[in-house]
Order: structure tokens, then C-alpha cells, then sequence
């Protein structure tokens, strides 16, 4: 009964600590959210939060006050969007924007376009630490948008890591690819084994082709020598699962799919857990090239003398019958 009454206890405080921020817009429908920023011709400010992130609690808290609802009400249309919510996870989906950790100040244009994505940490979290982090934001100059605007202009900004980063959370593989090359070939080997160089590969990297990945990957020991084994495993495995379910995947070639598999053998996964993992992919592959006997064949040596459970081969089927042909699988 004690711990029931506690349990109780705690969702009704968590429930009160997130009442309505007096300094936000009640959420609404995105679509009117936007229609009327591009009415007011005001620029539209999301906070992204957890409720239980104890980061985004002391958030909270300044946001809270007169001064900052005096600025997000002459500056913004502002909200806060809760990521334990779907409906609210699946309008950033939708956005194409990833959120690695809370709180994250998000700002879009009055037209709709992603300015600046910034995840908030203790150094900022005050009056002016926020209102200098907004008003950076809105300047071209100075936001990731325009930032990454000059960079694929032919400028080089000196924090090519931000827009990397911001470039990660835009879910933009492509440019994230180019601009995490520039960098890396731009970094000394002897430095690929520094604490930054690890941050970097688990914050900032999308895909496995670059010089410090190739490095990363093949002296893992060395990496688990120096810093927390289970962060190391992760950064590898996030790397190398982010390239495999990029879109491009389907282009790999046998070679570039058998280099992720080396990698993922690396991080002590085993070949049923690899296959698992890239079955799909490479039944695909095969399926984008006609090659219905390689795919089916495939998926029977998946399965070995096991039956395929009926979902699962109703899956396959229906993959397998965009060829025109009648399912093979028995």
C-alpha cells in the first residue's frame, strides 16, 4: 500500500510540474501553428523536453519567468513539445528532425524552415543564456541554417562541427557525409584516439566512410583501453546501423555491405545477430536487381530447417511478388 501511495505521489507531482508554462501557446495543430507564424510573420520557437529529464525540469524553471515571456511573446510563437508523447514525436518525424537528447531548442522560420536546433545544456540555462541562444537563432549569420548555407557556398566556417551536428539532427545524410569528411581529413591521425575525436564519432557521425571511422573500427581495443568500453561499443554500433539504414544502402555494393559486417563482428555481435540485422537489406538489393531466385534462396538460408513463422512470410511474399512472380517460399 506505502509504495502505491508513493507511486501515486510521484506521477502527481510529475503531473503538476508539467502544467502549462505560462511563457508558451497552448499546442495545436502544427498546420495552424504554421499558418499563423506565416500571418504574424513570426518566427515559431519549440522547446523539446522529456518529463522526466531532470535537465529539462531546471529548464523549466527559467523559462518560466516574466522576463522570458516577455521575450518569447514579442519574438516567437512559442511551445514546448513532449517527447514522451507520439503524436508529438511523430510531427518531428515528419519535420525530419532527430532530437538526441533534452532539452532542445528548436526554431523555425515564419515560413516553416528549420533555422536552428540546439540541445541545451547547464552553461546556458538562465535569462540571458537563453535569450542569446534565441536571438542567435534568428540571425543568418550566426544559425546552423545559414551557417550550412555558406559552407555549400564555398565558405568554411569555423564551427563545421556544429553544422555536422546540425546536419545529424536534420537527418541529412548526404551533406553529413561531406562535411564530416572535410573534417576528418583535416585531422591529424595522431589525434584520432583523443576523447573529442571519440565525442565526435558518437554525436556528430551518420555513416562509416571516412578516414577516422576506418580507424575507429579497427583499433576498437585501443579506444576500450582509454575510455568506457559500453559508450565505445555504441558509438561503433550507432555508426555503423546508421549506414545501413540509410536510404543509399540499397546501392552498396556485396563489398561495402561485407565491410559493415566486419564491423558489427567487431563489436562482438554474432552471425545470427549480422543477419538479422542486414536479411532485409540484402533481400532488397537483390529484389532492385530482378534477381528473384537470389532472394528467395537467401531467405530460405536465413531461416535454415526452421518453418518461416506466417507474419514473417507474409512479409517476404509480399516483397517478393513486386516482381510480378508468384512467392516462391514454400
Amino acid at each position: 500500500m506505502y509504495r502505491l501511495i508513493l507511486l501515486i505521489s510521484l506521477l502527481s507531482f510529475s503531473s503538476s510540474l508539467w502544467a502549462q508554462n505560462p511563457s508558451f501557446l497552448p499546442w495545436e495543430n502544427p498546420e495552424a501553428i504554421f499558418a499563423r507564424a506565416k500571418k504574424e510573420n513570426k518566427p515559431v520557437f519549440m522547446e523539446a523536453y522529456l518529463p522526466t529529464c531532470s535537465h529539462c525540469m531546471a529548464y523549466d524553471v527559467t523559462l518560466k519567468t516574466p522576463a522570458i515571456k516577455t521575450f518569447l511573446r514579442a519574438n516567437f510563437l512559442a511551445y514546448q513539445i513532449d517527447l514522451s508523447k507520439r503524436e508529438l514525436g511523430l510531427f518531428l518525424r515528419k519535420q525530419k528532425i532527430y532530437i538526441p537528447s533534452t532539452p532542445a531548442f528548436i526554431v523555425f522560420s515564419p515560413n516553416g524552415e528549420v533555422l536552428n536546433i540546439e540541445t541545451m545544456g547547464d552553461a546556458t540555462n538562465s535569462v540571458e543564456g537563453i535569450k542569446k541562444s534565441l536571438s542567435q537563432a534568428l540571425d543568418m549569420q550566426k544559425n546552423n541554417a545559414g551557417t550550412l548555407q555558406n559552407y555549400l557556398a564555398g565558405k568554411n566556417p569555423a564551427n563545421l562541427v556544429d553544422i555536422a551536428y546540425f546536419t545529424r539532427m536534420r537527418l541529412d545524410t548526404v551533406q553529413n557525409m561531406r562535411i564530416v569528411n572535410d573534417i576528418t581529413k583535416s585531422m591529424a591521425p595522431t589525434h584520432y584516439t583523443d576523447e573529442s575525436s571519440l565525442l565526435f564519432i558518437q554525436k556528430v557521425m551518420l555513416d562509416t566512410e571516412n578516414p577516422l571511422f576506418d580507424f575507429f573500427i579497427q583499433h576498437l581495443p585501443a579506444y576500450k583501453a582509454k575510455y568506457d568500453t559500453v559508450l565505445v561499443r555504441q558509438a561503433a554500433e550507432n555508426t555503423l546501423m546508421s549506414t545501413l539504414f540509410s536510404s543509399r544502402a540499397r546501392s552498396f555494393s556485396p563489398e561495402r555491405i561485407a565491410q559493415i559486417k566486419t564491423g558489427l563482428a567487431a563489436i562482438g555481435l554474432g552471425e545470427k545477430q549480422i543477419a538479422q540485422r542486414c536479411i532485409v537489406l540484402e533481400v532488397l538489393i537483390d529484389l532492385d536487381k530482378k534477381d528473384i531466385t537470389s532472394a528467395s534462396t537467401r531467405i530460405q538460408r536465413f531461416y535454415g530447417d526452421q518453418m518461416i513463422p506466417e507474419k514473417e512470410k507474409e512479409f517476404w511474399c509480399k516483397q517478393l511478388s513486386k516482381t510480378g512472380l508468384p512467392c516462391p517460399l514454400p
